[in-house]
């Protein structure tokens, strides 16, 4: 009989959706600071990222939609930052992960997103960022398990003192180590 290794996760293990994670690729590639609409997020997934000693993670479905991005440079981009700065760890146990998505569809229709929240009970992730309204207001209480929140959120409670120095920093040539606005 074959055995699995099971992945211990850390304290905080973080998850992210696709569009956290276009965000913060976004984010890292860009040097001005963010003003849109979503600036507060896309500040607290940066900040997040350079604060805290672990990495996130991203579960298949993610990769999957990863893997359909459009443009070929768009597509490699994130490949590349997958690669290099994020966790994938296969997914434990497929059935139930499949068992749990049929379950959350009754009050969510969006398969991918019901997907991605099985996946991220199913690697014992603690929490899994997201910025979709939908999926926050229809799944976020549907998990023991899993904290499905807003990365401005998840940053509040980390409760970082303004002034802390980060954990991680761009590379001296990054021209992001010569902005200030991701730092607290």
């Amino acid at each position: 009989m074959a055995m699995m290794a099971i992945v211990q996760m850390p304290e905080d293990s973080v998850g992210l959706d696709t569009q956290c994670l276009t965000y913060l690729i976004d984010a890292m590639q860009a040097v001005e600071e963010p003003t849109d609409t979503l600036a507060e997020e896309r500040k607290a997934l940066i900040r997040i990222f350079f604060y805290t000693p672990g990495t996130f993670y991203v579960s298949e479905t993610v990769l999957d939609e990863v893997a359909r991005i459009r443009g070929t440079d768009r597509r490699a981009l994130h490949d590349n930052y997958v690669l290099v700065l994020f966790n994938d760890p296969p997914i434990v146990d497929q059935v139930t992960v499949n068992v749990r998505v049929e379950h959350l569809l009754g009050v969510h229709p969006h398969k991918n997103d019901c997907r991605i929240l099985a996946e991220a009970e199913d690697l014992g992730l603690n929490v899994l960022l997201s910025y979709d309204r939908r999926f926050l207001s229809r799944l976020g209480k549907y998990s023991n398990s899993v904290d499905l929140c807003e990365p401005s959120r998840y940053w509040r409670s980390l409760d970082i003192c303004r002034g802390a120095k980060p954990k991680w920093a761009p590379h001296p040539k990054n021209p992001l180590s010569k902005q200030d606005w991701w730092k607290w």
